[in-house]
């Protein structure tokens, strides 16, 4: 257990706090609400002075729910089973698919763990999320953009139902705006992705943008490197071209505002694109904000990124 709640009801995240200052707080389980030690393993973790399963009554009804209609469906199915370091929700013997239903939070630095875990063991894991609200935008937790870069795609409990989101295209640091599809049976046991189309709104995303532009501008870049060249250029939000609200699905694998990081290379390029002043402009952005980036995914990026602008210049 890597999470638990203070005295006041904070969450609190055992990565971000020293042995010793965990040991001096008064620790509840987020679920159960008994009182949590500090251990220190081989990584520290909380553990309940008694007994508790550690999940929440929605976590265990949706396991036993789809437990249930793989057993109808004639597949056969363990409920916490362990396999090699990991322990999953379910597990199908017959196809080795582990299912995790994630309802409590979890770091992208977590899920990576695990995944690397399974990936050294062979194993194929379906994680299970749950939308926040409902429709085709909704805020990404720490684990679930990890799952999209890694997988392309994300299953969540939406509407009383698992649905499939894909094509994540981002509009705030933390938010997506996705396709989603149905989620058959033989769609969530295949190994391999089935082909789905992306499915976009541009009347959609137009509101997305209007709502941006209209909002009181704090960005989160350094004003050094945004808002001050902006005002030097003489550009306001209102006034920025549209090819600067970009839906590029490649800017999720940054820890930075899209439409942020479009507007300083906009800045920087003077609004002239080509694709080496685009790849230039992009590797000096991630360095000056101190972002790792790998070659390949630039690629993707400046690729993605000059079709969006030449769909943006035939459109407006």
């Amino acid at each position: 257990m890597f999470e638990a709640i203070d005295g006041s009801g904070k969450r609190i995240l055992i990565h971000r706090f020293s042995v010793h200052e965990l040991k001096a707080m008064s620790l509840r389980c987020p679920y159960c609400l008994k009182p949590l030690r500090v251990r220190q393993g081989r990584r520290p973790h909380f553990a309940h002075i008694s007994a508790c399963s550690g999940e929440s009554s929605l976590h265990v009804s949706w396991k036993r729910r789809i437990a249930d209609s793989l057993m109808n469906a004639g597949v056969r199915v363990e409920t916490e089973w362990t396999i090699g370091q990991r322990r999953f929700d379910l597990w199908i013997p017959e196809k080795e698919i582990g299912i995790e239903i994630q309802r409590s939070p979890m770091s992208a630095d977590e899920w990576i763990r695990r995944a690397r875990l399974d990936a050294k063991q062979g194993q194929t894991v379906r994680w299970i999320g749950f939308h926040p609200s409902h429709g085709v935008t909704f805020r990404l937790q720490g684990w679930m953009r990890q799952a999209f870069l890694e997988n392309e795609y994300l299953d969540l409990i939406v509407d009383n139902q698992i649905r499939r989101f894909r094509h994540p295209l981002p509009f705030a640091k933390h938010y997506v705006y996705c396709t989603v599809q149905s989620l058959s049976l033989s769609d969530f046991l295949s190994t391999e992705l089935p082909s789905f189309p992306r499915k976009f709104s541009m009347a959609r995303w137009q509101g997305i943008v209007l709502r941006y532009r209209h909002r009181p501008f704090y960005p989160s870049l350094p004003p050094r490197m945004l808002k001050l060249p902006l005002y030097e250029a003489g550009f306001h939000l209102l006034n920025l071209p549209s090819s600067v609200f970009l839906p590029i699905s490649h800017l999720l694998s940054y820890p930075v505002h899209p439409f942020e990081f479009q507007m300083a290379v906009f800045l920087r390029l003077k609004g002239v694109y080509s694709s080496t002043a685009l790849e230039q402009a992009v590797f000096h952005l991630l360095h000056r904000l101190d972002i790792p980036f790998e070659r390949p995914i630039i690629d993707l990026l400046i690729t993605e990124w000059l079709e969006r602008i030449e769909e943006a210049n035939r459109l407006f």
